[in-house]
């Protein structure tokens, strides 16, 4: 299931980039800067090539560095705090490889949620500077970050109570 989100991730990280440079020619000589919690902009900047495509940078990079920091804790498993203040090292060595891949599931599944997010603010951004309304894309964007962040903290821990209860049994 990892290496099908793995793709998926790279496919949405591709459309974030190719909406910015879709985009690009057609923005005004002002974007919005910043969102309140209202949805609307409360402060704008000019349209630079470094205003506009910070937020995909941003977002790529956030999935690059979840997925080097996945692969660097399969290399150090004694660098990884696990729940009930165990290491991974800690635990029976059958165990470690089914909580190393849950663990890993979670951290694509946290790419995922930004560069969702990314994605609803570049699309509200270019709405907004267009002079229409980005009002659903970045109100979409609270209820993602407000929602799925405790969900995947729910995910994470039956994953992990079910990746050592079933590889002990």
């Amino acid at each position: 299931m990892r290496r099908w989100i793995d793709t998926f991730n790279t496919l949405l990280a591709g459309a974030v980039v190719a909406h910015a440079v879709w985009a690009w020619p057609q923005l005004p000589t002002e974007i919005p800067a910043h969102f309140g919690l209202d949805g609307q902009p409360d402060r704008w900047t000019s349209t630079t090539a470094s205003s506009w495509f910070w937020l995909p940078s941003v977002a790529i990079a956030s999935a690059v560095l979840l997925w080097v920091l996945r692969e660097w804790a399969v290399r150090r498993p004694g660098a990884l705090n696990l729940p009930g203040g165990k290491k991974l090292e800690d635990y029976d060595v059958r165990i470690r490889p089914r909580i190393i891949e849950h663990m890993r599931l979670v951290l694509a599944l946290v790419s995922t949620e930004l560069l969702v997010i990314f994605g609803l603010i570049q699309i509200g951004s270019f709405r907004t500077a267009m002079g229409g309304s980005g009002d659903n894309s970045i109100l979409g964007v609270l209820a993602i970050a407000m929602l799925s962040s405790p969900v995947l903290l729910i995910v994470f821990f039956l994953g992990f109570q079910r990746a050592t209860r079933v590889a002990s049994e």
